[in-house]
Formats: C-alpha cells, sequence, structure tokens
C-alpha cells in the first residue's frame, strides 16, 4: 500500500470541503486530476473512501479514518520541515496576524512580548479586525495566522482553542439591575443597549440570542469601542455587555457589574491556521506559542 503526500493533501482537501470541485481552487489542481488522483488512492486501500452525493461527497468511516491519520502525517511533515529551517538559518521572517479588539488589547500582547524575547528575528504584523472577517482571511492566505471570538468554522481552516473570555453586563449607576449579583440575557431585552458595531462578535452572539429568545435588541447607541461603551453607560444611554477583561484598570465607580448566567456569554477564542498553506518556521513557532505548546529548541 503506496501514499502520496500530494494525494493526501488532496483527499483532505475534498473532505473538508465537501466536494472535488470545490477542492480544486486551493488545492491548485484541476477537477479530473483530484478525481483521478482518489480513484489511484481507493485502488490501493482496497476500500470506498468517499460516497458520492448529489451535491458533493463525503468520507466513509475508512476515508474518515484515512483523514485523521493524512492531517497527523502532514503536520508531523510540516514540523519537520521547520525544523530543519531552523537548523539552517534560525528563526526569522514575518507572521501576519488577524486579531479582534478584545485579544489584541487584553490577551495577546503579554504572550507576544515573550515570543520576541525568544525569537528576536521574527516581526509580527498585527492588524485588527472584526471575529467575522478573520476566519475568510487565514483561508485564503491573507493572514498566516487569526485570533477571533466564537464564529461559524469555514472549510480548510483549523482551529485550536486559545482563552476563555467572559462578558458581564454593565448598566448606570443607578439603573434598576444595578443591585443585581447576576441575570438572565433575557432579562435585559426591555432595556436600551449600547451595543459594538456590525460583525463584532458580541454584536453577533447577542442578536443570535435574542433571537433564539423569538425577540429583539433595542439598540440606543452603537460604537466601535470598549471605552465608548463603558462611557455611553456612565452617562444613563443604555446597558451593554462588555468582556470583564476590559473593565480592568478603569474607573468602576461610574457604573454597576452583573454577571450573566447565560453560557454563551463565556466566549471561547480561538486560534486559526490554514493547514494547507505553507506556513513559515516563524509561523509555526508562534502558533503552537499561542496554543501554549512548548517546543525544543533547535
Amino acid at each position: 500500500m503506496h501514499f502520496d503526500i500530494d494525494t493526501l493533501k488532496l483527499f483532505a482537501l475534498v473532505v473538508e470541503h465537501g466536494s472535488i470541485s470545490a477542492a480544486s481552487e486551493p488545492g491548485n489542481v484541476v477537477t479530473s486530476a483530484i478525481s483521478r488522483r482518489l480513484s489511484d488512492l481507493e485502488q490501493s486501500v482496497g476500500v470506498p473512501l468517499l460516497r458520492r452525493r448529489s451535491r458533493g461527497v463525503e468520507p466513509t468511516a475508512a476515508g474518515m479514518s484515512l483523514y485523521h491519520h493524512a492531517k497527523t502525517v502532514l503536520a508531523q511533515l510540516r514540523q519537520l520541515e521547520c525544523d530543519i529551517s531552523e537548523h539552517r538559518t534560525g528563526i526569522q521572517g514575518t507572521v501576519r496576524i488577524w486579531v479582534n479588539m478584545t485579544a489584541l488589547c487584553y490577551y495577546l500582547p503579554a504572550q507576544l512580548n515573550s515570543f520576541m524575547k525568544q525569537y528576536p528575528g521574527v516581526r509580527i504584523e498585527l492588524e485588527e479586525k472584526l471575529s467575522d472577517e478573520i476566519p475568510l482571511a487565514v483561508k485564503a492566505g491573507t493572514a498566516d495566522l487569526g485570533i477571533c471570538a466564537p464564529t461559524d468554522g469555514v472549510a480548510g481552516v483549523s482551529e485550536a482553542q486559545y482563552v476563555t473570555d467572559p462578558l458581564v453586563l454593565i448598566t448606570p449607576r443607578d439603573h434598576r439591575f444595578a443591585a443585581r449579583k447576576r441575570i438572565r440575557f433575557e432579562d435585559t431585552l426591555d432595556e436600551k443597549h449600547i451595543m459594538m458595531q456590525s460583525g463584532a462578535s458580541i454584536n453577533s452572539m447577542s442578536n443570535a440570542a435574542a433571537r433564539a429568545l423569538k425577540k429583539t435588541i433595542q439598540p440606543s447607541v452603537v460604537v466601535t469601542s470598549f471605552d465608548a461603551m463603558r462611557n455611553m453607560v456612565s452617562e444613563g444611554m443604555g446597558i451593554a455587555l462588555i468582556p470583564e477583561i476590559a473593565l480592568r484598570g478603569a474607573d468602576a465607580s461610574r457604573y454597576a457589574v452583573i454577571k450573566v448566567s447565560d453560557k454563551w456569554c463565556v466566549r471561547n477564542f480561538k486560534v486559526l491556521w490554514n493547514d494547507h498553506i505553507a506556513q513559515t518556521p516563524a509561523s509555526i513557532r508562534l502558533l503552537h506559542h499561542l496554543k501554549g505548546e512548548i517546543l525544543p529548541r533547535a
């Protein structure tokens, strides 16, 4: 039984994209060539790997097993390339990261500081973006890595847990909720809300939660920063969901802080990368650093 690395890459793309035609562009191979490679692969292993459907394909049990093994092998090959490159040139180069505002302001700086002390030859290019934009940029290769709040998955983009980011409710000091220690999101929907801009994770998640309750949020003001959100609430213009970490160091005498009991208000941030785009050693090292994985120095 013979496994060709390029064929394994194409097979993984087909599984992730759900069709041979959809895998053609990221794989940079025409559809007919992918079909031929997959046919040869199935003949080599002796069992069907894909079920043909009216709108694409899906892996059989054997296909899913091969997919998981292929992902492991491909990851090990990338690590091998990274390690050999380190021996030749050391870790250097530029890593492009798209990151949402919360992670950029509160979680990422300390991690980047420790990483760049270890790898001073690496240059980091950071762009603050809305969470909804980041997965597509990683898929397209516009960003090497991404960090965002919960979003819909994108085919071909891998993800891992980054940090847990709880949201809290802030209200004016004289608001009827101000004395409460905990509240349900549903109970806030009769109030005016200070909202983050469209495309921001808090906006998307809040509106989705309201729709699930068959209700709508009443926005009072739409802002683009947590400073503005705190100031608007302090002036009595509404209430707001805000990351708890965004209150650190702020003047807590200007508003009341209330825990929110809904599970979705504990956001699990993700670090994203594209397995099908060749990563530089610097990018691979930073990815492992962000995931909390320690690699041996070359």
